[in-house]
C-alpha cells in the first residue's frame, strides 16, 4: 500500500482545487462545490444505490473503480439528512480513496480493499457490482476506536487517516479556512458551529480540521483556546 505524508496530502487537494478554478473560472468560495471536483477534476460519477450491509455495520459509501463511480448508500439516505456535512465528507473520502490510491492503469484496487475483517475496509454488493466500502460498525467498540482514528491529527501511514484528511483539505482548504476562522473567536462553540455551516461540514469535522492547522486547541472540560500555543501559556499561569 502506497503511504503519504501529510503534505503531500494536502498539496494534491489543493491541485484539483485550483484545477477546478481553471475548469469554472471563478475564484472558490466556501461551501467548496464537491460534487463538481468529483465530475469535472476526477471523473468520478456520484450514484445513490442500496449498498449491502452485514448486522450491525453502518456503510455510508463506496466506490467502484472499474466505472468511476462513488456509491453513496440510498440505506442510509435518512442519515445523511439527519447530520449535514456527512454526505460531503463521505464523497470527499471516496474520492480520496480514488486519487491516492486507485491504480488508475489498470484499475485495480490495493489488496487493503480485500474482504479481510481485521481492517476497516471490506467488498460489500450493490447494483453495480463488489464495491469497496468503509464501514462503520454501529455501537461497538471497534467502531468507535475506528471514528477515533480517522480523527486523529497523527501521520501514521494508514488509509483511513489519509483519506479523512484529503477529504478535510478538500472540504476545507487550509487558505479558505485560515482567512474565514481569524474573523473569530474561535473560543466559543457558537462561531465554530456557525464556521461548520459556512463550510458545510460536520462540527466534528471542523473541529478537527483547525486542530490540524493549529488553529484550535481543545483542553479539558471541552475548553477552547486558539491554539495549543495558547492553551500551553494559559495553563501554564496555574
Amino acid at each position: 500500500m502506497k503511504i503519504y505524508r501529510n503534505e503531500h496530502i494536502e498539496r494534491l487537494a489543493q491541485d484539483r482545487l485550483i484545477e477546478l478554478e481553471r475548469i469554472t473560472g471563478k475564484p472558490l468560495a466556501p461551501p467548496i462545490p464537491i460534487d463538481l471536483v468529483a465530475e469535472r477534476v476526477l471523473g468520478l460519477q456520484i450514484l445513490w444505490e442500496n449498498v449491502d450491509e452485514l448486522p450491525g455495520e453502518i456503510i455510508f459509501g463506496a466506490i467502484v473503480p472499474k466505472d468511476r463511480l462513488i456509491v453513496l448508500n440510498e440505506r442510509r439516505k435518512t442519515l445523511f439528512e439527519e447530520k449535514p456535512g456527512l454526505e460531503r465528507s463521505t464523497k470527499g473520502h471516496e474520492m480520496g480513496h480514488w486519487d491516492l490510491f486507485v491504480d488508475k492503469a489498470t484499475l485495480d484496487h490495493p489488496v487493503l480493499f480485500d474482504d479481510d475483517d481485521d481492517g476497516p475496509f471490506a467488498l460489500r454488493s450493490c447494483p453495480h457490482g463488489e464495491a469497496a466500502v468503509l464501514k462503520i460498525l454501529q455501537a461497538s467498540a471497534e467502531g468507535q476506536k475506528l471514528l477515533r482514528e480517522m480523527e486523529a491529527r497523527g501521520d501514521e501511514p494508514d488509509e483511513a487517516r489519509a483519506v479523512n484528511r484529503y477529504a478535510a483539505a478538500l472540504s476545507m482548504p487550509k487558505g479558505l479556512l485560515r482567512e474565514e476562522a481569524m474573523k473569530l473567536d474561535r473560543t466559543r462553540w457558537p462561531n465554530l458551529y456557525r464556521l461548520a455551516e459556512t463550510f458545510d461540514v460536520t462540527i466534528s469535522a471542523m473541529c478537527v480540521r483547525l486542530q490540524q492547522l493549529d488553529l484550535l486547541y481543545i483542553g479539558k472540560d471541552k475548553k477552547l483556546f486558539e491554539s495549543r500555543d495558547q492553551a500551553n501559556g494559559q495553563m501554564g499561569l496555574f
